[in-house]
């Protein structure tokens, strides 16, 4: 682990004391039960609020995965085109009484929140912690396993990491800028059906869609770097469905 990663981790271990202190008088349930109230979901977006996910083996020990589905277009759920969001957890360990699910972001934009997870719940978040919470990530739409926007073929993902990042020269230069116009270029071609909706608020509106469907009336939050923007933006978006957040810049 580089040292940015331990310094991150630990400070996220600190910070992540906070939920159990918080989850100690906070009278919260076992497992919170409801997730919103039906007349507060847009009648468009009912059925992906209603929907259950089913958990398999992850091929991770301890961990299960399962796929959300998720609108392209919030502002056009009736529209028939989805997105498949992958979302995995580590079931809270016990002893003591669950305080529901917590998801976590590691940060990009661009990062495999499933990747983080599988590597570091046992590690970056204390054994109390672990114990009371489902530990949750996902990858974010556009991202690894969630309908990932493919910009470039394999050969020419090749050829891509082989410019010169950093030119000398206006001839090095000039091959940077269209490398880097060809990569924008395989981009619309490729993924032109979900590039619009690849957005920061597209992100935190599947983690309200998360927090419904893992059954949870308010969304426990942990995120670090870019993933402090995203819990930012939730916020803004849904002050009602704040439960317990950390945001580790």
């Amino acid at each position: 682990m580089d040292t940015r990663r331990l310094l991150r981790t630990t400070g996220t271990v600190i910070a992540a004391a906070g939920l159990l202190l918080s989850g100690c008088t906070s009278g919260s349930p076992d497992v919170a039960s409801a997730s919103a109230e039906p007349s507060a979901v847009p009648a468009g977006l009912r059925p992906y609020y209603a929907q259950k996910l089913s958990w398999r083996d992850c091929g991770v020990q301890g961990f299960q995965c399962s796929t959300m589905k998720a609108p392209l277009d919030y502002a056009n759920p009736g529209s028939g085109q989805d997105v498949d969001i992958a979302v995995a957890r580590r079931t809270a360990t016990g002893p003591g009484k669950k305080l529901g699910s917590l998801v976590v972001n590691p940060g990009g934009p661009g990062g495999s929140g499933i990747g983080y997870l599988q590597a570091y719940a046992g590690i970056g978040y204390p054994a109390a912690v672990r114990a009371r919470y489902d530990m949750v990530s996902f990858d974010p739409r556009g991202v690894a396993r969630s309908s990932p926007v493919e910009c470039l073929t394999g050969p020419a993902m090749d050829r891509f990491t082989q410019v010169d990042q950093t030119p000398d020269d206006q001839a090095e230069r000039a091959r940077l800028v269209a490398a880097f116009k060809e990569f924008a270029a395989g981009c619309e071609q490729r993924s032109a059906r979900i590039l619009p909706h690849v957005s920061t608020v597209d992100a935190a509106r599947d983690m309200d869609l998360l927090r419904a469907v893992l059954g949870d009336e308010k969304l426990n939050y942990v995120g670090a770097s870019y993933g402090t923007f995203l819990g930012a933006t939730y916020a803004d978006l849904f002050p009602g469905r704040v439960g317990r957040m950390v945001l580790d810049g």
